[in-house]
């Protein structure tokens, strides 16, 4: 499937050279009026979007990102990440600032960068912007399930047994993904 994004409802936003299916729409079209929320505005430069599967592949390359909601001042804070069943996961600890986004509309933002082009004088980049609403899990065997991928993810060559207590002292927050759309800028 080679579509750019998927919604809960079932609607799928396709580049606008690409055929349309069943709950279909093109990324010119007015889809946003459609969503439950506010998005964006949409990129001028069209060509430049990337698909799903291009997206999440950069997610799943890319361990960490920047997470950012507003509570009282806008708040931004880099975490690694880990996605799993269409949705990303943060471990925190029981307390700090970023606990006050739960229950908040909250952005995700992973940058792969792909160097410097001197000729053309520019930076290149693939990124994916994620707009979704943040929660902490609750259930244990949701944490330790995210704890071993978090692990086994960005220390692959260590040997971790997740234990009842470190399930306890840790904090997982899930941000269940809304709104995705990933870009590339190569020169």
């Amino acid at each position: 499937m080679d579509y750019l994004y998927k919604f809960k409802d079932g609607l799928t936003i396709v580049k606008d050279d690409m055929p349309l299916g069943d709950h279909c729409m093109h990324y010119s079209d007015d889809w946003e009026s459609l969503l439950p929320f506010q998005v964006p505005g949409k990129m001028r430069k069209t060509k430049q979007l990337l698909n799903y599967n291009e997206s999440v592949n950069i997610i799943n390359r890319i361990s960490y990102g920047v997470l950012s909601f507003f509570d009282e001042i806008p708040y931004s804070v880099p975490l690694d990440h880990i996605y799993m069943n269409g949705k990303l996961y943060f471990h925190t600890s029981k307390t700090g600032y970023k606990i006050n986004g739960v229950g908040k509309q909250a952005s995700y933002t992973v940058v792969e960068d792909c160097g410097i082009n001197e000729e053309k004088t520019t930076h290149n980049h693939r990124s994916v912007y994620i707009l979704g609403i943040l929660e902490e899990v609750e259930n244990k065997e949701t944490k330790k399930d995210v704890l071993e991928t978090l692990v086994h993810t960005l220390c692959p060559t260590q040997k971790v047994d997740i234990t009842d207590q470190m399930i306890d002292n840790v904090n997982i927050l899930e941000l269940d993904i809304q709104y995705m759309i990933g870009k590339e800028h190569i020169r």
